[in-house]
């Protein structure tokens, strides 16, 4: 109970609203999300991956050798190299 509502005292809430919310957690989500991420932009694949796992979703993504990269290669190598120098996060 004080998972669901840490700041509602325990009197307050009856057990029929405690039944719909636990019916409406366990509906919400599937066990896992199995993405192909074949032709893919890579941005874009990313962005709805990252609204998943915020929710608390699972998330398998395969295929991910076929991923499209928008942009000159040139300039993409040159992102991944400055990505690749970072020693930590400051």
């Amino acid at each position: 109970l004080s998972q669901l509502w840490p700041k509602v005292p325990s009197s307050r809430v009856d057990q029929a609203s405690i039944a719909q919310l636990k019916s409406t957690r366990a509906m919400s989500f599937a066990k896992q999300i199995v993405v192909d991420c074949r032709g893919h932009l890579l941005g874009r694949l990313a962005s709805m991956m990252a609204k998943e796992l915020l929710n608390g979703q699972h998330v398998v993504c395969v295929r991910t050798e076929d991923i499209n990269i928008s942009g000159s290669l040139y300039r993409n190598k040159l992102k991944y190299a400055a990505f690749r120098r970072k020693k930590m996060n400051s």
